[in-house]
């Protein structure tokens, strides 16, 4: 006898104990009433076999099957070591867990005297070969994940690559009409143009994305159709600096996922084969050089500036990474080493050490901020009329800058040398590949040679606009000391700009 046949005594001798597991994904097109479903097909199958009364606890749960962590899980395993159950059903064993993990809840099963069921993957652990039978209904669920989600991946690409399909959520700068399903039909907003340019100067000049929210914000720029948060901030400013579809080139392919097999949760990590990118000039707000010249700037100025840990901790943790005013964020407590503050005794112009607040520093001393930077300020022009030669130095710097200086001249002269280098390198790649055919090492040095030439693009239009706008120094120290004088006057009352300028 084989299969549902086999008869199933109740271990309580009078009701029969089943437990039926349900389980959807949650994908956008399910259902919860599928849920409903299974649980009707666990019930046919248990009156089909048994003709008693039965007991039913139902485990009905909605989230991935490959996932390890999931509470219902740990549920099922208690469950099955209770020896309080006698049928545990699911309509395949992809709804307890899609991976050898349900092999191994069936050997617990087994183990403590239940029998599983599964009708779809026609598994029975009342047969000889149910063992076999598991394994091989998780190779298949394993399977099905694996090709299902290369199919998706590979036809999403694949219509990207072919008229610009797979078309994300807008940023802001863009329209998207109704029915619109892809890039060629996305529009930009032109009146986001002169925005952005603004935007990328001001990262030019200063690599802050927190100065840039703050100009956003004060022009009252919206933050984008889709976007969580109805202001700017820093970290969502040098994201959209980031995206290449503001020079007009989406790309697709720039992280993919990888199982966490400990957890079974896919986890986002960068793409080591690079995105794919489309050239759709008529998306672009910039100039792909300026756009590129900008991204530079940013990278290197952000490049080893994180927090380092002291003592394996964030020494400043729980401060705040936001722009604040000076000296927020800058004062440090004597005693505890703790940054303040605003805020202190409940006097918002006032600085205190938070340690104070939670009771862990005994220093509840604030301080005025405004009377503190106006004091910094005062201290730091007078510094500058106590320097020594500091006239001598000025005058220096007043024959060195400008565009027609010889030293603007020697860099323009080894800019052109840089120039004709990368020229001849080129040709000479171009050269060898007409020689021995397109070998994998030449198609490294392309790259390398494509590198340099953008690195050496951006030094020459740099160059230019400082030949253009040659800058303006003090023409004497006491120019100087009136210009810092003023900065600072104009900084200190209220503008985070107070300590940026301190540590310039």
């Amino acid at each position: 006898m084989s299969g549902r046949r086999k008869p199933t005594v109740p271990r309580n001798g009078h009701t029969l104990a089943v437990a039926v597991v349900a389980r959807i994904s949650g994908c956008a097109n399910q259902k919860e009433m599928s849920l409903d479903d299974q649980e009707d097909h666990g019930r046919q199958v248990v009156a089909e076999m048994y003709d008693g009364p039965a007991e039913y606890r139902v485990i009905a749960t909605v989230g991935k099957g490959e996932r390890l962590d999931r509470p219902e899980l740990a549920e099922i395993e208690d469950l099955l070591r209770s020896r309080t159950l006698d049928l545990l059903i699911a309509e395949d064993l992809g709804r307890i867990v899609r991976g050898t993990e349900a092999s191994w809840l069936c050997g617990i099963a087994v183990d403590h005297g239940v029998r599983v069921i599964a009708p779809n993957d026609c598994i029975d652990t009342g047969d000889d070969s149910w063992e076999e039978d598991v394994i091989s209904a998780c190779r298949d669920h394993v399977g099905h994940n694996a090709h299902t989600s290369k199919r998706l991946k590979h036809k999403l690409m694949n219509r990207f690559k072919k008229f610009g399909g797979s078309t994300p959520l807008p940023i802001y700068g863009y329209v998207v009409p109704p029915g619109a399903k892809t890039y060629d039909d996305w529009r930009k907003d032109t009146a986001a143009t002169p925005i952005y340019k603004q935007w990328f100067q001001l990262l030019r000049a200063d690599p802050n994305g927190a100065a840039v929210a703050d100009w956003l914000n004060a022009a009252g720029v919206p933050t984008g159709p889709h976007a969580r948060k109805p202001t700017w901030d820093g970290p969502m400013v040098l994201r959209v600096t980031r995206n290449p579809l503001l020079k007009g080139m989406p790309g697709r392919g720039f992280r993919r996922t990888v199982k966490h097999h400990e957890t079974g949760r896919r986890v986002s990590v960068r793409n080591a084969d690079g995105p794919v990118y489309k050239d759709l000039p008529h998306l672009a707000h910039l100039d792909p050089d300026e756009w590129e010249e900008t991204n530079a700037v940013v990278t290197a100025a952000n490049k080893g500036y994180g927090r380092k840990p002291v003592g394996g901790t964030d020494p400043r943790a729980g401060v705040s990474r936001k722009r604040t005013r000076f000296p927020g964020q800058h004062a440090c407590c004597w005693y505890c080493g703790r940054v303040y503050v605003w805020g202190g005794n409940g006097q918002t112009a006032n600085l205190m050490c938070p340690g104070a607040r939670e009771s862990r520093c005994w220093n509840s001393v604030g301080f005025n901020g405004r009377l503190a930077a106006d004091r910094v300020a005062a201290a730091v022009t007078a510094e500058l009329y106590r320097l020594d030669g500091l006239d001598a130095q000025v005058r220096a710097l007043v024959a060195a800058a400008g565009g027609g200086g010889a030293a603007a001249g020697r860099r323009r002269a080894e800019l052109a040398r840089v120039g004709a280098d990368l020229a001849r390198r080129k040709a000479n790649l171009a050269a060898a590949v007409a020689d021995y055919g397109p070998l994998p090492m030449f198609r490294d040095k392309l790259a390398e040679l494509e590198a340099a030439e953008r690195e050496h693009a951006r030094d020459r239009r740099a160059a230019e606009r400082d030949r253009e706008t040659p800058a303006a120094p003090a023409g004497s120290a006491a120019d100087l000391r009136a210009l810092v004088g003023d900065k600072f006057r104009g900084l200190a009352a209220a503008s985070p700009a107070f300590g940026a300028a301190l540590r310039g």
